[in-house]
C-alpha cells in the first residue's frame, strides 16, 4: 500500500469554540482563573479572543457540560470545581452504548466485581463503629423490604452505597452511583427471580459479618459469591426471555 492510497481523512480545522475552551482550561489549571471567580462577560471574551458571540457561547456550553463553569441566564459564567460526579456523567452516554451488547454487560459486571471486592476489603480493615452501625441499619432495612421489589431494590442500592462511603472518597461514592444507574436494568431483572431478594439479603448479611470480624478475605469471598449469583440470575433470566 502506498502512502497516497492510505484511507486518511483530510485534517479538520479546529472550531474557534474548541480553541477558546482550551485556552480557558489552561487559565484554570495555571490558577489565573480560580474556583468561584467570575469569567469576563461574553462581550469581553469576544474581544479577548477576537471571535463572535456564537463561538463564545459554544465554548461556555462545553465548559458547563464539563463541570468547569456554571452558566446562569443573564449572569456571567463562574468558574467551578469539577466533581467526580461530573466526570462520571460525561462517561454515561458512552457506557450505555457499551451495555447494548452482552459483551459490554459482562465487562461492566467484571468491573463492578473488582470495585466491590476492593471496597469490602477496605471496609474489613478500616470500618469504624459508626460505619458498622450504618451498615447494620442498611442491612436491617434490606431484610424488612424482602417481598417488596421496589423497596428491596432501593435498600439493595443503599447497602452497597454505605460500603462505597466507608473510604470517605467522593470518587468511590460517585462510581457506586454510576454503576447502580448503569446496571439498574440488571438489578430489576435479577430481583424478579423467585427467592432472589432473600438470597441477596443473606449475601449482604455474610458480607456484613465478615467486615464486623475484620476479615478482608472472607468479606471479598462473600462479595464475589454474591455478585456471581446476581450475574447467574441475570443471564438465566435473559436466556429465558429469548425463548
Amino acid at each position: 500500500m502506498t502512502p497516497t492510497s492510505l484511507p486518511v481523512e483530510p485534517v479538520r480545522r479546529r472550531k474557534l469554540s474548541e480553541e477558546i475552551v482550551e485556552r480557558l482550561q489552561t487559565m484554570m489549571l495555571s490558577g489565573a482563573l480560580k474556583p468561584d471567580q467570575l469569567l469576563p462577560s461574553e462581550r469581553e471574551l469576544m474581544s479577548m479572543f477576537g471571535v463572535g458571540r456564537t463561538s463564545v457561547r459554544e465554548a461556555l456550553f462545553t465548559l458547563n457540560r464539563m463541570g468547569l463553569v456554571a452558566v446562569r441566564n443573564g449572569e456571567r459564567a463562574c468558574v467551578t470545581r469539577p466533581s467526580a460526579k461530573t466526570v462520571v456523567d460525561e462517561l454515561s452516554g458512552a457506557v450505555r452504548h457499551i451495555l447494548a451488547e452482552p459483551k459490554g454487560v459482562r465487562e461492566l459486571q467484571q468491573a463492578r466485581a473488582l470495585f466491590e471486592a476492593m471496597l469490602v476489603r477496605y471496609a474489613a480493615v478500616h470500618a469504624d463503629a459508626d460505619d458498622l452501625d450504618r451498615l447494620k441499619r442498611a442491612l436491617d432495612a434490606n431484610r424488612a423490604a424482602i417481598g417488596n421489589l421496589p423497596a428491596f431494590t432501593e435498600t439493595d442500592v443503599a447497602f452497597h452505597l454505605v460500603l462505597a462511603e466507608i473510604p470517605r472518597n467522593s470518587i468511590f461514592s460517585s462510581l457506586h452511583v454510576a454503576l447502580a444507574a448503569w446496571l439498574a436494568q440488571q438489578r430489576v431483572v435479577t430481583l424478579r427471580a423467585e427467592g432472589a431478594d432473600r438470597a441477596a439479603y443473606e449475601a449482604h448479611r455474610a458480607i456484613y459479618r465478615a467486615i464486623g470480624r475484620k476479615d478482608p478475605d472472607a468479606a471479598e469471598r462473600a462479595m464475589r459469591t454474591h455478585l456471581r449469583q446476581v450475574e447467574d440470575y441475570y443471564w438465566q433470566a435473559s436466556q429465558d426471555g429469548e425463548k
